[in-house]
């Protein structure tokens, strides 16, 4: 389906209006500042983060690809496990 250039120019102010609209504004300010992450949650993350490296540095060879026998899946397992013991 082609468009006329009026049609084309018509569709996009109809686009353009509805992006300005009060809701669609609301909605581009709530975006621009991040959720607040709990002391405990970010800890969590950093542990996670620490596991994660050891857990590659065990199930991976030097070049960086897996050891036989072993996934991402385990890697993230042993990870899991680490961080609990942390």
């Amino acid at each position: 389906m082609m468009l006329t250039p009026d049609e084309y120019m018509a569709l996009m102010r109809l686009i353009t209006s509805e992006r300005e609209s009060e809701g669609a504004s609301l909605t581009l300010e709530t975006q621009d500042t991040p959720k607040k992450r709990s002391r405990s949650a970010r800890a969590s993350d950093k542990k996670l983060s620490e596991a994660f490296k050891v857990a590659n540095a065990r199930y991976r060879l030097k070049d960086g690809s897996l050891r036989k026998g072993r996934s991402q899946s385990d890697i993230a397992k042993l990870a899991q496990k680490l961080r609990k013991k942390m």
